[in-house]
């Protein structure tokens, strides 16, 4: 019997890596304000959000457009939460930096995704189609 979407290895992967992130972005944490100030919390965020995208895509196979849309809500979600916990800070360049990351894992899933066909889908088709 194959497994439903619920039950699948990729859905428990998603489900843990979107706790681990749910995690990681409300629990309070020691200020460093070396990493703050070097810009390595953006990366962290767009690395974070890149995985999910990809994640997300593995597991739902959605539309562009959905992916960037559930993206964009989970992102400024998290950034509205933060904003609103006292031990924690909303911030606008942490949301474009969740967004641009999450942003190039939508690029890489559609490009890596093969049509139906088995060609991978680059968004052009093949002369005389």
């Amino acid at each position: 019997m194959c497994c439903t979407v619920k039950n699948s290895p990729r859905h428990i992967v998603l489900v843990l890596y979107v706790l681990a992130m749910v995690l990681a972005f409300l629990l309070p944490v020691p200020p460093a304000p070396v990493a703050a100030s070097s810009g390595f919390d953006k990366v962290v965020h767009s690395g974070l959000f890149l995985g999910f995208a990809l994640l997300y895509h593995l597991d739902r196979r959605p539309s562009a457009v959905r992916m960037v849309l559930v993206s964009l809500v989970f992102a400024g979600g998290i950034e509205l939460v933060q904003w609103a916990l006292p031990y924690r800070s909303g911030d606008w360049w942490d949301l474009i930096a969740g967004v641009t990351g999450a942003g190039v894992g939508i690029v890489i899933g559609v490009l890596g995704t093969p049509r139906p066909g088995g060609e991978e889908d680059l968004g052009v088709s093949p002369p005389g189609t």
